[in-house]
Order: structure tokens, then sequence, then C-alpha cells
């Protein structure tokens, strides 16, 4: 869900170092089904929908960190 442009100002960051060079991942889930048969998988199919799950995660290029953010920083 991008609602910012390039260029336009995000603010956030990161949780531990302070600093404003992150990357921000969107979370999205896809399912796949596998198809047992007598103990043996016959079929496996996956759906060609992705479902977003809103989870927002940040990875701080100065330090490393991992974090989720508890507000979208996209839309704010």
């Amino acid at each position: 869900m991008l609602t910012k442009n390039i260029g336009e100002r995000i603010d956030a960051r990161c949780t531990r170092c302070g600093g404003r060079y992150f990357q921000i991942n969107e979370e999205f889930i896809n399912l796949v089904s596998y198809e047992v048969l007598a103990g043996k998988i016959s079929t496996v199919s996956s759906t060609d929908k992705l479902k977003a799950t809103g989870r927002l995660l940040g990875r701080c290029r100065q330090c490393g960190h991992d974090w989720a953010f508890r507000k979208n920083p996209l839309t704010s």
C-alpha cells in the first residue's frame, strides 16, 4: 500500500540508532496446499493472489537492526 512518492519524506527512524537509512518490507502471505492420498503427496497447489498481513518491517542500513513498525510510515 504505497501512498508516498519517490523523494517524499518519511517520518521514521531506526529504533536502535536513530538512523534514517533503512529498508521497509511489507509482509504478504501466499497459501500452498499439499494434497495427500494414501500417505503420499499427490498434488501441490498455490494461490495466485497474495494477501497483505498489514505488517511492515524495518531493517536499518547503518546498524543492521530489525524491527516491526507500530504505525505505517508510508501513510502518515
